[in-house]
C-alpha cells in the first residue's frame, strides 16, 4: 500500500488552489464579456420603455401605478448608465408640469 506524505498533501492543496484561482479568473472574464454584450441591450430596453411612456404622459393618457413604478426603475437604470440627456430634459419638463 502506498503512503501519502505531507509533501504529497501540500502539492495536492497547491494544485487545487491554483486550479480554483484559474477557474475564477475565467469565470470573471466571461462575466465581464457578457456584461459588455448585455449592457447595450439593457439600455435599449430601458429607452424603448421610457420614450413611449413619456409620450403617453405628455398626451395625458392614463397610466397605472405599476407602469409608473417600472418607469422609475427603467429611468434610474438609464440615468445611472449615462443615458441621453434629451430624455432627462423631457422627464424634468414633465415633473415641473406636475405630470410625473
Amino acid at each position: 500500500m502506498e503512503q501519502i506524505t505531507l509533501g504529497d498533501l501540500a502539492t495536492w492543496a497547491a494544485f487545487v488552489a491554483a486550479f480554483g484561482g484559474s477557474v475564477m479568473a475565467i469565470v470573471n472574464g466571461v462575466k465581464k464579456a457578457v456584461g459588455k454584450l448585455i449592457e447595450p441591450l439593457a439600455m435599449d430596453n430601458a429607452k424603448n420603455y421610457i420614450v413611449p411612456f413619456l409620450a403617453r404622459v405628455e398626451r395625458g393618457e392614463p397610466v397605472d401605478s405599476i407602469e409608473v413604478e417600472r418607469f422609475h426603475e427603467e429611468y434610474k437604470y438609464y440615468r445611472d448608465h449615462d443615458g441621453n440627456s434629451y430624455i432627462k430634459s423631457r422627464v424634468e419638463k414633465l415633473k415641473s408640469a406636475g405630470k410625473l
